[in-house]
């Protein structure tokens, strides 16, 4: 359990910043890029293992990442409705890679486990 535990904490800090980049991005700065970061952290978060699962949990992290970043150019219409419902979105699609992430590393763990008792000698 302990393993389990140690493996949400890490994955939370990974996308607990790309959970902070979304929700201080303005949109006024040509040097913020959202897109990088956030996928970055997801990259971060997945580890080696991209499955089919987790490439499109990814995508729909990047495709909710490129709206707010349309929604919220410094060169656009700025509606701020328009941009805390993008926000949430973008919110909405890290959670679910996060759980999609976790479920993986319990998949992986379980079948790691049932492994080595296997292995075992029989007394």
């Amino acid at each position: 359990m302990t393993n389990d535990n140690a493996w949400r904490r890490d994955i939370k800090h990974f996308l607990d910043g790309a959970r902070y980049r979304v929700l201080h991005y303005t949109g006024l700065y040509s040097d913020e890029d959202l897109i990088g970061a956030v996928l970055h952290a997801c990259r971060e978060a997945a580890g080696s293992d991209l499955d089919l699962q987790l490439g499109a949990a990814k995508s729909i992290v990047e495709e909710h990442c490129r709206t707010l970043v349309r929604v919220a150019d410094r060169f656009s219409a700025r509606d701020f409705a328009l941009i805390a419902a993008s926000r949430a979105r973008t919110l909405a699609a890290i959670d679910m890679f996060q759980d999609i992430v976790l479920q993986e590393r319990r998949i992986q763990n379980a079948a790691l486990g049932h492994g080595t008792l296997l292995k075992r000698r029989a007394l």
